[in-house]
């Protein structure tokens, strides 16, 4: 225990090269993997990445990639894979892994208004733990997924919405082209865009308020204005140009595939059995469509519960998350780092006893295990377990919603670890 306190108190930048150390080792190990075992470690995802790249370095269009179904931009910022060397978006990936550890660091710090800044420092540092050293993440990136892109363009966002470290309207500006930015290429932090919103007005509406009162109230300020002129913007700008380059089949491949999308394999959904009996299907999908109607009420709800106060946004987006990835149609490994890397801005206010955090640790982690081995039996050893894979899809659902419930009755403002007596002073250099 002595010698993991004395490894926490290392400077961050210690940290961030262990963590940058371990995601090269990981990467190189890859290649190995990847030749001798029948389950390989690289995602198939960021082979179809590489085609794509190797079809824009030919000047053609990325989409010409079977099953490319993402923005250009990733397509373009992989061309180094095929020009330089086939692991670069690896690595690639990995910088954002780092960076958005780093973001986080600010942010937490900037969360509490406190004269202490080696108190505030070291929860800032420790938060940042939680994704530098999450095996989730490091393997998601090291596997070659880039879902920590669009993660770091929205901690970015909410960092400059939050702090002061651009000062005036500017920061909302800025705020907003980040967030448009993380649109463009993933459509879920689109949800995100409303309690962000809200966190920037003043609410005080009750049964007594006039309606006019109300009314007015609701009215956007210059801050919500220019957050939202700027998003939606850049969101414009970004989409439009590539339309002009690859026209519809960019709108279909990227945005409105993924509205229909059916995914009877690689699939974590409470809905999976249920794409699989109807994929032939193309009539009206009342099933999915009640779902998605259940999940826009509750992430309404959330909205309105913690996004109306600034001090309780990143949990009300840590939330919404969770309820986005859980009630999803489609639900692979990676989209768990759309909340894994929230979690970190939030974790500080969790009121849990280590023992109830580990509990509910094991309840996700072996639910999600349960339902691994049961794809396994289904993907490589072509057994028909597809109803045993769909039940635990269901505990697996179960098991999201009873983990975030369990972490909203916790959630406490400014608990900040109970405000750490854990470890002597962690060095912040």
């Amino acid at each position: 225990m002595e010698t993991l306190k004395q490894y926490l108190n290392l400077p961050f930048r210690c940290h961030l090269l262990a963590g940058a150390l371990i995601r090269f080792i990981l990467i190189l190990y890859g290649d190995f993997h990847d030749k001798i075992y029948d389950v390989p470690y690289t995602d198939v995802d960021y082979k179809v990445f590489s085609d794509a790249a190797r079809h824009v370095v030919n000047g053609n269009s990325p989409y010409q990639r079977h099953t490319y179904r993402y923005s250009p931009l990733l397509a373009y910022l992989m061309v180094p894979n095929i020009v330089i060397a086939k692991n670069f978006g690896k690595a690639l990936f990995s910088i954002f892994d780092l960076l958005v550890a780093f973001a986080i660091k600010i942010l937490v710090e900037h969360q509490f208004e406190t004269k202490d800044k080696g108190k505030s420092s070291k929860i800032a540092v420790c938060c940042s733990l939680f994704w530098l050293y999450n095996p989730m993440s490091i393997g998601i990136s090291t596997r070659g997924n880039a879902d920590s892109v669009p993660c770091f363009f929205i901690i970015l966002s909410i960092l400059f919405l939050q702090t002061d470290i651009v000062k005036g309207l500017l920061k909302f500006a800025l705020s907003g082209i980040l967030l448009g930015i993380s649109i463009h290429l993933r459509l879920y932090p689109l949800a995100f865009s409303f309690p962000m919103y809200l966190s920037l007005g003043a609410y005080k509406i009750s049964r007594k308020t006039s309606i006019k009162t109300g009314f007015v109230s609701l009215m956007p300020n210059k801050q919500q204005i220019v957050l939202t002129f700027s998003c939606i913007t850049t969101l414009f700008f970004l989409t439009y140009s590539m339309y002009v380059l690859y026209g519809y089949e960019f709108l279909f491949e990227t945005y409105i595939y993924h509205l229909f999308r059916k995914d009877t394999r690689h699939n974590f959904s409470v809905l999976f059995y249920y794409s699989y009996l109807t994929m032939d299907q193309l009539s009206f999908d009342i099933v999915k469509t009640v779902s998605q109607a259940f999940e826009c009420i509750i992430l309404f709800i959330i909205s309105l519960t913690f996004g109306c106060d600034p001090k309780t946004l990143p949990f009300a987006l840590f939330s919404q998350a969770v309820v986005l990835v859980a009630f999803n149609s489609v639900m692979t490994s990676q989209y768990f780092v759309w909340f894994l890397s929230l979690l970190p801005l939030v974790v500080h206010n969790l009121k849990i006893i280590p023992a109830k955090a580990l509990i509910l640790a094991i309840i996700w982690i072996s639910a999600q295990g349960a339902w691994l081995f049961y794809a396994y039996l289904l993907e490589f050893k072509c057994r028909q377990v597809f109803i045993f894979i769909w039940l635990k899809s269901v505990v697996f659902f179960c098991a999201n919603i009873f983990v975030l419930g369990q972490l909203i009755k916790s959630y406490t403002i400014g608990y900040g670890f109970g405000h750490f007596n854990v470890a002597t002073d962690i060095k912040n250099k």
